[in-house]
């Protein structure tokens, strides 16, 4: 009787790889979506630790970076006007990218640490501190960028959609803000200044100190 043929040795498996770690915008959305549904330190945590655990940040640095951002000033998703609504999402991003840097910043302090043999509480406690300082700076900016679009919005509420861009000309004012100065820009959506970024009057950069005012007749419109 012949033999029974040989089943074919079985192959092993290929390996599999690691999914890559997320990228630094998903992360960012990740963040946003969390700021906007959760307000305690542990929702927070709990809602971030596998995106963060995959992107190398160790649960030690996003607890203590949750709890700093738990006392950041709530701001609801909605404004009054087209103007404020945008100065609110952007305030969100720069909330989370502030979110994410920071925890980045205490993951490393945390591992300073330990390759010294020094406490970790007090690495991150004098991480915090920095961070501290970095927030309040946010904070404020944040805080300038709304009272900026309410001012948009208001001028809109008497002047139309079409609006006047002027500035504070003198030795302290930005090439962006003088070359936007004496244009038109439409109050629904932020012009494009010339080096490519998108803002309203009093929005460009934290000393910001230009305003809406009524349309500049036959002046040119900002993109």
């Amino acid at each position: 009787m012949p033999p029974a043929p040989q089943a074919p040795p079985r192959q092993p498996a290929p390996p599999q790889q690691a999914p890559p770690p997320p990228s630094d915008s998903h992360l960012v959305a990740l963040i946003v979506s969390a700021l906007a549904a959760y307000w305690t330190v542990k929702a927070l945590t709990r809602a971030l630790r596998a995106p963060f655990k995959a992107a190398g940040v160790s649960g030690a640095a996003l607890s203590a970076v949750a709890a700093l951002a738990a006392s950041w000033p709530h701001e609801g998703l909605e404004g009054t006007g087209p103007a404020q609504r945008w100065a609110i999402r952007v305030n969100y991003l720069r909330r989370a990218q502030f979110f994410l840097a920071a925890a980045r910043r205490v993951h490393a302090a945390i591992v300073a640490a330990r390759s010294r043999d020094e406490p970790v509480l007090a690495a991150i406690r004098d991480a915090l501190g920095s961070e501290r300082r970095f927030m309040s700076q946010h904070v404020a900016a944040c805080s300038q960028r709304v009272r900026a679009a309410s001012a948009v919005d208001g001028m809109a509420a008497v002047h139309g959609d079409l609006l006047g861009w002027r500035a504070t000309l003198d030795d302290r004012t930005t090439a962006e803000c003088a070359k936007a100065s004496g244009k038109n820009f439409r109050a629904d959506r932020p012009p494009v200044l010339s080096d490519g970024t998108a803002a309203f009057p009093g929005t460009v950069h934290s000393r910001c100190r230009c305003r809406p005012v009524a349309p500049f007749k036959g002046a040119a419109v900002l993109p």
